[in-house]
């Protein structure tokens, strides 16, 4: 049974093959990094978050790696540090678990990294939000993200939202955009 928002992204996203460039846009404490790298297999993995300890959370979950890169920076940055194409993203939106929850991700910079990430998304690849509108910004936030993402054109995104509706509406709930390999 799955009673994490968290445990049904890892569920979804374990059959992806072929990863060349995976990006963790919000690392907190490295948990979905660290899936992506011991599951997942990329060749590449980055990870983005503000927090000194998250990176430090991070590094320390994952250990040294030669495929892995931590950027203490805002993913809204994201165009400054990557150029090639991206194969998978993921975002775990909210506060850092068990850190200052005073600090939360921020509509405007993620749907700033947002827009630019799927500029940089490679055609098949993926973008996995999870939200939380259980609390005031994670609300604003998920309200924005889903404003946005319905105007996106459906020729070039699949879009897929989960929630559990049986625990209300500010219940955690993932939303999943594929760019689309060909146009229908």
């Amino acid at each position: 049974m799955i009673e994490r928002i968290t445990d049904l992204v890892k569920k979804i996203l374990i059959n992806e093959k072929n990863i060349k460039l995976a990006v963790d846009m919000t690392a907190g404490n490295g948990n979905d990094s660290f899936f992506i790298i011991d599951e997942l297999n990329p060749k590449k993995l980055v990870a983005f978050d503000i927090q000194k300890s998250a990176k430090e959370n991070t590094e320390s979950l994952l250990g040294p790696r030669d495929n892995f890169t931590f950027i203490l920076d805002s993913h809204e940055n994201i165009d400054s540090y990557i150029k090639e194409p991206i194969d998978l993203a993921i975002y775990n939106l909210g506060y850092l678990p068990n850190g200052d929850k005073s600090i939360t991700t921020l509509s405007e910079s993620t749907l700033l990294s947002l827009k630019k990430l799927l500029t940089l998304l490679r055609k098949g690849g993926k973008v996995c939000l999870s939200l939380y509108p259980g609390h005031d910004q994670g609300r604003i936030e998920a309200e924005k993200i889903e404003t946005f993402i319905k105007s996106l054109p459906p020729k070039d995104y699949a879009i897929l939202k989960l929630n559990f509706p049986n625990k209300g509406t500010s219940a955690p709930y993932i939303i999943i955009i594929e760019k689309k390999s060909r146009v229908i």
